[in-house]
């Protein structure tokens, strides 16, 4: 964790050097605003000054590192350096934490287009701000979403920013099961939440979510496959996600014996060596007994329902075991 320098810890007239040889600005410049730009830049960003005074970090120090450009003031006893997700200054400048969805994004996950920003604040916090400019009261038009929580310290949690376990907990009573499902199979499969984060998770929940918790899954490589295995797992049909075909590889979704779901994303698109892999992994399907459905970005998002009644439609009629249809053929 970066310290504060000496230079900021003392005044010019402790100074080792002559007094003649050093001016007082030249003594603190070169060292405060690079370590105190430091030290808040691994602390999401942005730091009330109680946590600037708890560091160490002079009233003159703070002076100078913003008249050097390093560090720049958001809000009354707030600082940030210039580089800080947008995000966080903007919750900051709103008057809490960075949290939920929000936060989800900073991590890369895969989210389910929720463009709000998300802050989470003190219970019976008021007079909270635009994202933009402090001098406007927060208004429907601003596009926040306020989680009135108190604030709760523990690993992770920043004064800017809520930490992932929290934000995914938020999510939760924000956005419901199959929005946060969706981040949380992403931050487990991405490596952003371990198993310590993810208890976190679960202890953080109110209890009729704690279920959902346990069941997320880290093999799932996008939302789609998220929200075809809820559906699977609210049915308690057995499956398997990111399933290993001899002869044809990782399938996205595999339904009891043979019913193989293939997911594409948004931005989907097959340039020609990947056209022809592509048919070749159908057809090896095909003969060794699979059936193979293909759903599309918009089939699962935009259109679910009709889409997932169909998927149904096929396992009720057994489609996906072996028997008097189709058998298991070696290849």
């Amino acid at each position: 964790m970066p310290t504060p320098s000496r230079a900021q810890a003392h005044s010019p007239s402790r100074s080792i050097r002559p007094a003649a040889a050093v001016s007082p600005a030249a003594a603190i410049r070169p060292a405060a605003p690079v370590s105190l730009a430091a030290a808040i830049r691994a602390r999401a960003g942005a730091l009330p000054v109680r946590e600037l005074d708890r560091l160490g970090v002079s009233r003159s120090a703070r002076a100078a590192a913003v008249a050097a450009g390093s560090i720049i003031a958001v809000r009354p006893g707030w600082f940030a350096v210039h580089d800080a997700p947008t995000a966080v200054l903007d919750a900051v400048r709103v008057g809490g934490a960075l949290t939920a969805a929000s936060v989800a994004r900073l991590h890369g996950l895969w989210l389910l287009g929720d463009p709000q920003l998300h802050v989470r604040v003190a219970a019976g916090a008021s007079r909270l701000r635009s994202p933009a400019d402090r001098a406007v009261p927060l208004a429907a038009a601003h596009e926040v979403c306020v989680h009135y929580r108190q604030r709760r310290g523990g690993p992770g949690d920043l004064p800017a920013r809520d930490g992932l376990p929290r934000a995914l907990a938020e999510m939760f009573t924000c956005e419901g099961v199959v929005p946060t499902m969706t981040a949380l199979d992403s931050a487990l499969n991405s490596g952003e939440l371990g198993s310590t984060g993810r208890a976190e998770v679960r202890a953080l929940v109110p209890g009729r979510f704690r279920r959902f918790v346990d069941a997320a899954d880290a093999g799932c490589d996008s939302g789609l496959e998220t929200i075809a295995r809820l559906l699977l797992v609210s049915r308690r049909v057995r499956h398997i996600t990111q399933a290993w075909i001899p002869g044809v590889g990782r399938v996205d979704l595999l339904i009891g014996d043979r019913l193989v779901v293939e997911l594409d994303g948004a931005g989907f698109h097959i340039d020609p060596p990947e056209f022809e892999e592509d048919r070749r992994r159908g057809l090896e399907l095909a003969m060794q007994g699979y059936l193979l459905v293909r759903l599309t970005y918009r089939m699962v998002v935009d259109d679910w329902d009709r889409t997932q009644s169909m998927v149904l439609e096929l396992i009720a009629r057994g489609e996906h075991r072996w028997g008097s249809r189709a058998a298991p053929h070696g290849r």
